[in-house]
């Protein structure tokens, strides 16, 4: 690699040395952190799904006299809260994702390939949050898409950052031998660089376009006008389809695998277990880096923490209006006065206490 200087590529004529620690990528707060994330990401939209889709169809069961206004009332507000602790988590990965590629492009002359496949597996990770969030919160992303831009710009340049760090990380990932693993990634430029067979490049083009379809299937939707379907019943039932396809079956396939084989690459690191190639220094050790991970972590559930904490504040008339609101909605989708549409998140508290 030409921008490198002459000692670092020197490096690559001799026989590989121990890969020097590097806990900024691959520390244990680091991975646990980046992990965690997106386990409680799944979980929460789930759980979102779950209260969304499912509780309505029990609604829909019901007769209209015996709706339990309360149980409305609670769906709405858990809803809300944990659609905020989403977004938290989906912002924080988004941001330090986009941050780590960063880091290793900027670092390309010194990072091994060890830690290059490390941070590509954490921004396949980074990743897998930012889908779930704009799948399952689709309805808040089409609201309020204008104070949706930066998310979505930023959501942009990580794509196109894992384009080129998993184009990297991939490359290498299939190969056994040790002293590749140890060797630095400047090494492996021009002629020196791994055989590419059909099998790396279906995985990758595989990967890289459902996530850019999954992306884009949400960004078209803000920012294309939503007449297009008025009138036209056919487009109507097939743009409801591909909306239960990308939740149900797209979103599912691409967090499970990014949930094992990420977890499988960073079992296999220092951090965690032990890791696949010598390695001088630890990247066990708790420093300021680490444990500012896992506070970034604490700090995406503060927003629903406020939503709970504010809860019980909540004056009687503004439960009465949003618990009759909603049931009105309900009532007139079981009717079929209007077509079913996917029910924004429940409105902010101080919005309602200011209708109050």
């Amino acid at each position: 690699m030409a921008s490198c200087p002459a000692e670092t590529l020197a490096r690559c004529a001799s026989t590989p040395r121990p890969v020097e620690a590097n806990p900024d990528i691959a520390g244990i707060g680091v991975i646990v952190s980046f992990f965690s994330t997106t386990c409680l990401a799944v979980f929460l939209a789930t759980v979102i799904l779950f209260l969304d889709r499912l509780s309505t169809l029990v609604d829909r069961a019901r007769s209209v006299r015996r709706f339990n206004l309360r149980h409305l009332e609670r769906k709405s507000f858990w809803i809300s809260g944990l659609s905020k602790i989403l977004l938290g988590l989906n912002d924080s990965q988004l941001f330090t994702g986009t941050a780590v590629q960063i880091v290793a492009i900027i670092q390309h002359c010194t990072i091994s390939v060890y830690h290059f496949r490390i941070v590509t597996e954490l921004a396949f990770l980074s990743t897998v949050t930012h889908l779930i969030t704009l799948l399952v919160l689709e309805g808040y992303f089409i609201k309020d898409k204008k104070s949706n831009i930066p998310r979505v710009l930023v959501m942009l340049i990580n794509l196109a950052l894992l384009g080129y760090t998993s184009w990297n990380g991939y490359a290498f990932e299939m190969s056994s031998s040790t002293a590749v693993k140890s060797s630095l990634i400047a090494c492996f430029s021009g002629a020196r660089r791994p055989r590419l067979g059909p099998a790396f490049y279906a995985r990758w083009t595989i990967l890289l376009l459902l996530s850019i379809l999954g992306h884009c299937s949400v960004f078209m939707q803000m920012y294309i006008p939503r007449d297009v379907c008025q009138g036209r019943p056919g487009l109507a039932r097939i743009s409801y389809w591909l909306r239960d396809c990308r939740l149900f079956t797209l979103m599912p396939a691409y967090t499970i695998y990014g949930l094992v084989n990420g977890g499988r690459v960073l079992w296999r690191t220092q951090a965690l277990r032990k890791a696949d190639v010598p390695i001088t220094g630890s990247e066990q050790d708790w420093g300021f880096g680490q444990i500012l991970a896992m506070l970034l972590l604490g700090l995406t559930l503060l927003p629903g923490w406020e939503v709970f904490s504010q809860y019980e504040f909540l004056n009687f008339r503004v439960l009465k209006m949003l618990t009759l609101l909603r049931l009105q909605e309900e009532i007139r989708e079981i009717h079929g006065l209007r077509p079913r549409e996917q029910n924004p998140p429940m409105e902010s508290i101080d919005e309602l206490r200011d209708q109050s």
